[in-house]
């Protein structure tokens, strides 16, 4: 798979996780200088950044978690109701096949 295939989130996220690798290169190696303010400001923005990434990733670890209890205790409507389709198909399917075969008994007799 080409880069240019992967999601476009994917393709932001790599990109800002790069552009962020380069920048930090960059500031230790001295070409890119701040003040204190700065580097305090910088460091706020990224606790509440961590902060912020923790907080959603526990929310949606929740939902994994609450979603996978609660579907051990079976199927679910809308799958219940699919599963009965694909009985009704096949049991159809049953009853075309004899009903071809029928046909073509009888089109063999007329034709004897």
């Amino acid at each position: 798979m080409s880069i240019t295939q992967a999601p476009l989130a994917y393709q932001a996220t790599v990109g800002i996780v790069v552009a962020f690798l380069l920048y930090l290169v960059l500031f230790l190696a001295g070409y890119i200088e701040f003040d204190v303010s700065s580097l305090l400001t910088f460091y706020a923005f990224s606790v509440y950044t961590v902060s912020l990434a923790a907080v959603l990733g526990g929310v949606l670890l929740g939902m994994f978690i609450a979603t996978r209890t609660l579907s051990t205790q079976g199927f679910t409507p809308f799958e219940v109701s699919m599963l009965r389709l694909k009985d009704d198909i096949n049991s159809l399917q049953k009853e075309v096949k004899n009903i071809t075969k029928l046909m073509e008994n009888s089109n063999e007799e007329d034709n004897k």
